[in-house]
Formats: structure tokens, C-alpha cells, sequence
């Protein structure tokens, strides 16, 4: 049998199929499930900023994604304590790593909660950077460097390893995965999938839509895992739309060291995060591979194979190959 082991961050995981953070991973009980079911590590689900502070005033800075969370019904109001006592729990009952993550907007809050959860002993910390710009005036070089600048202050005061996941929308990923990497993260989570707004048109009021990811959704962060991971020491989480062993076989071919699986605990069940692993496990042992390392980035270690990710839509589609346009 293939050898699924992994060393994510330096933490040293079974197979490389992570729970990543939904509303599946909020209670113990939930982590408890999680664990049960297979789960390599487990990333808490993501604490809001304006749930530090919900006793000020958000102002106009009132995140985004959390606005989405909260009128989703999905918004709960614990606080930092709460939250750190479920990392105490889930490190006193489950035997596998356990991730907290943090969704803010900067300042002081990255800082003083990272410093927190390390203490209530943390395996790590993933940072869900997920600044949306709304102000014309703001420029792509300022926005970019609010996220190196983040991981930079919580590495500071952190001895725990730091994650950065990130979104797909900037001018240039590999400039920003690489800024992210000069500021001391010790992985990229690739990516981070925006909350989606709709229009109750009879109603007139904003309403969440489309939850949960596709697995057509996974090849848009296939091809940049397979673009960055040549171009960074950084350790590659992927994630959106992994919901089958053959979109996390492909994400390992193209680079990943880990694959974070969140929709497809909702629509298949948790029970699918151990058919992901054997389904790889399956993958290894029919073609002769005795671990991960022999696949992990072969579809992008060839120069030819690397231009394909750039010039493969405009060859063929555009050319006509093999569909009909």
C-alpha cells in the first residue's frame, strides 16, 4: 500500500485530505465527526472580525463576507472566548492537527487573536484574507500589500505555523503568493471562495445563492497551483470544488501538498473525506507509485507542460480542438 503521508506546515498528517473550515467544524461535536470520519487535520471554522469587536461599532469597514455569513442564518455570535475554548476541547479530544482561522480586515485584531489562539495551543493558524475593495481610489499595489503585511505582523508575534488563503482575484497571483511568502507564511491556501450575493427581486433584499462550489469550479485553482507551485518554497493547500479522489489526484499532480474539502461534506456527507484518501491510496497502488512525492507536481515539472497552463484555452478552444466553437 502507497504511503499517503504528508507534511503540511510541518505538521505531520496521515493523508493529505483536510476538513476545511465551514459550519461543520464551529461545536466539538462537529470536530469529534470530522476526525471520525477521516479527516487528516481539521481547520476550525473561520471567527470574523466583527465577532472580536461585536460590541463596537463595524462603521463602513463592515466585512463582506461576514454581512453574507450573517444573512445566511450561519452568522453566530461566540467571541474569542468560546472560540478558544473549542480549540482547548479539540486538541484534548481529537488526535489530529487542529487549524484555527481568522477572518479580518487588519489592524491590531490579526495580531492579539493570533497570539491567543497559539496559547490555547493551536496547531496552526490559517489567515482568511478576504479584503474586498469597493473604493475606486484604492490601488492594486496598496491592496496587495495589506496581505503581506498581515501575515508579516502575525509571524511576528506567532511561533505556530501561519497559512494565508487567499482569493483569485488580484492582476498577478504568483507577485502576491511571492510577497506572501517574503513576509514568513508557511503555506498559501488556494482558494478562498467568496460568499455570492443575490437579489430577492420581490422582495428587495439581498439573499445568499450558490453555497456550495461545483467540482467545474476546481480547475481554475488547478491551473494556478500548477502555475505557482514551481515558483514557491511555500507549502500549497488547494481547495474549491474538490469533491472526488480524481480533482484531488489532479491537484497533487499539479503541485498541492494538501487538499482542504469543505462543500462536499454538505452534499455527500463527512464520509467523503476518506473516500477522497483511498480513492488516492487506489491511484498510487494501480500505477506503481509508493508515495505522494512521486506524483506531487509531475504534470508541472516539464517547461512544455507549464506554457500548456498558460496557452492551453487559446489552443483549444479557440483553435477548435476537440470542441466546436
Amino acid at each position: 500500500m502507497a504511503d499517503l503521508s504528508v507534511k503540511y506546515m510541518g505538521l505531520n498528517l496521515k493523508h493529505p485530505v483536510i476538513a476545511g473550515a465551514s459550519s461543520l467544524s464551529k461545536s466539538i461535536e462537529g470536530i469529534r465527526k470530522l476526525a471520525s470520519a477521516g479527516a487528516s487535520a481539521v481547520v476550525i471554522k473561520s471567527l470574523f472580525e466583527e465577532e472580536l469587536r461585536h460590541d463596537e461599532d463595524y462603521g463602513d469597514d463592515y466585512h463582506p463576507e461576514a454581512y453574507a455569513y450573517e444573512i445566511s442564518d450561519a452568522f453566530v455570535m461566540y467571541g474569542t472566548s468560546n472560540y478558544l475554548k473549542l480549540i482547548e476541547k479539540a486538541k484534548a479530544e481529537v488526535d489530529i492537527p487542529v487549524i484555527a482561522s481568522v477572518n479580518c480586515l487588519g489592524g491590531k485584531w490579526w495580531t492579539d487573536f493570533a497570539s491567543e489562539v497559539e496559547s490555547a495551543g493551536a496547531d496552526a493558524l490559517e489567515l482568511n484574507i478576504a479584503y474586498l475593495p469597493f473604493d475606486k481610489d484604492e490601488k492594486p499595489s496598496e491592496i496587495e500589500k495589506k496581505y503581506s503585511q498581515i501575515v508579516s505582523n502575525v509571524k511576528k508575534v506567532v511561533g505556530i505555523p501561519v497559512a494565508a488563503k487567499i482569493g483569485q482575484y488580484f492582476t498577478n497571483i504568483p507577485g502576491i503568493v511571492s510577497e506572501i511568502e517574503k513576509s514568513g507564511a508557511d503555506a498559501v491556501v488556494m482558494f478562498n471562495r467568496f460568499y455570492r450575493l443575490g437579489i430577492d427581486i420581490e422582495k428587495l433584499e439581498f439573499k445568499p445563492v450558490e453555497f456550495f462550489s461545483t467540482e467545474a469550479e476546481t480547475y481554475s485553482a488547478l491551473r494556478w497551483v500548477g502555475t505557482i507551485s514551481p515558483q514557491t518554497k511555500l507549502d500549497i493547500s488547494a481547495t474549491t470544488g474538490i469533491h472526488s479522489a480524481d480533482a484531488a489526484i489532479q491537484h497533487i499532480l499539479s503541485g498541492a501538498k494538501t487538499l482542504q474539502v469543505a462543500s462536499a461534506m454538505y452534499t455527500k456527507g463527512e464520509k467523503v473525506l476518506q473516500e477522497i484518501a483511498s480513492g488516492i491510496e487506489r491511484y498510487l497502488d494501480e500505477n506503481g507509485y509508493s508515495s505522494l512525492d512521486d506524483i506531487r507536481g509531475k504534470m508541472v515539472k516539464s517547461l512544455e507542460n507549464r506554457r500548456a497552463l498558460e496557452r492551453t484555452q487559446y489552443m483549444k478552444v479557440a483553435g477548435g480542438y476537440g470542441v466546436n466553437v
